[in-house]
């Protein structure tokens, strides 16, 4: 059995620690029975740590209260903020394998140790929201063979989709994940707020949402753009601008400056 501690309960930390305990109870799948067919003895979360000693009633596993003296432990993963990945690597007192969950920290950051890695997850979590991993993609590093079987395992049992990336590919897929998630995400907020502020429903433009990204998933991003600054419509173009609030002309003009160099209007 694989004996795992969590450091950091935000929200991948938690997720995580979440994940690796319902795997007690196998899913009635094609995944789970061709690759994790006895899951129950092949993970256990042992623990985990957080800096302000919060118990999480939703978790079986134990609150640990020393980062410094953790109990033994088979793959130790680091869930904190990317500037304290170091930090906390080099305060571990252990031989276990050693992995970070940054898609933009180096696998070096980890380096002091002698068996370790990274378990990047390429997604948003919440803590009010329950993933299911098996549909999320697991992107692995490591220095060593030990510290791949560690990582594959836990990747093998907890997602279908588990892939080796080195740290120059994750850091690219991690800015590709910040335009796709955190950028778009950015921009639905600035369209509620023009909607809230003339009293329009939001949800008026759900399916307009759900269609963009099946167009985009069905044809491709570049193929599926439309809109004023893909047919360079000048005249609605300065009517949208004209509209908007100063502080978001120039969010609103970058972004179609962009679309038109990109199609050589």
């Amino acid at each position: 059995m694989m004996e795992i501690i969590v450091i950091g309960t935000g929200n991948l930390g938690f997720n995580l620690c979440k994940a690796i305990e319902n795997q007690y109870v196998i899913k009635d799948s094609a995944f789970a029975k061709a690759k994790c067919k006895n899951v129950k003895n092949t993970l256990k979360l042992i623990g985990y740590y957080n800096t302000s000693a919060t118990r999480l009633a939703s978790l079986q596993a134990p609150l640990l209260d020393s980062i410094t003296s953790l109990p033994k432990a088979d793959l130790i993963i680091i869930a904190t903020p990317d500037d304290y990945i170091t930090s906390v690597s080099n305060s571990l007192n252990t031989d276990a394998i050693v992995a970070h969950t940054s898609g933009s920290v180096d696998l070096q950051a980890v380096s002091n140790r002698n068996n370790y890695g990274v378990f990047y997850i390429p997604q948003s979590f919440s803590k009010s929201r329950e993933m299911n991993f098996e549909e999320l993609p697991v992107c692995l590093e490591y220095n060593n063979d030990i510290a791949q079987k560690g990582l594959e395992t836990l990747g093998n049992c907890l997602s279908s989709k588990v892939t080796y990336l080195d740290s120059e590919q994750r850091r690219r897929l991690h800015i590709a994940a910040v335009y796709m998630n955190n950028f778009v995400n950015h921009c639905y907020t600035k369209a509620d707020e023009i909607l809230s502020d003339a009293n329009i429903d939001a949800s008026l433009l759900y399916p307009l949402m759900n269609e963009t990204l099946a167009k985009a998933q069905e044809l491709s991003p570049y193929e599926a753009q439309t809109g004023p600054a893909r047919r360079n419509d000048v005249q609605t173009i300065t009517k949208h601008l004209e509209a908007l609030k100063t502080n978001d002309r120039a969010m609103y003009d970058a972004i179609t400056n962009s679309i038109k160099n990109t199609y050589g209007n």
